[in-house]
């Protein structure tokens, strides 16, 4: 059985449907992102993977939300839309294993 291969259309149509998505992909950008990145809130390698630099701040600080077991919401979940949708190119390459 062969691995459903996403495109980005397909990930931008989910990040506008799903606010579990948004979640997600939050996340999973944040994982991506150096330790010291991580731990700084900042992108300074700038390598193509995890946050861009005007979303480092935001994007960990939401990361870090969900993965201590809450959720987005309001104004929060509208910056981090914004910010997964200018990942999806990044999140289409997560979702196809690359």
């Amino acid at each position: 059985m062969t691995q459903k291969t996403w495109t980005r259309t397909e990930i931008e149509t989910l990040i506008n449907a799903s606010d579990r998505a948004v979640e997600r992909a939050m996340v999973a950008i944040w994982k991506r992102q150096t330790a010291d990145e991580q731990a700084t809130e900042t992108t300074s390698h700038h390598n193509g993977i995890g946050c861009s630099g005007w979303t480092a701040r935001s994007g960990s600080y939401f990361a870090q939300w969900i993965n201590s077991g809450r959720t987005l919401s309001g104004k929060h979940l509208v910056k981090a839309r914004k910010i997964a949708l200018h990942h999806a190119g990044q999140l289409t390459r997560i979702a196809n294993g690359e």
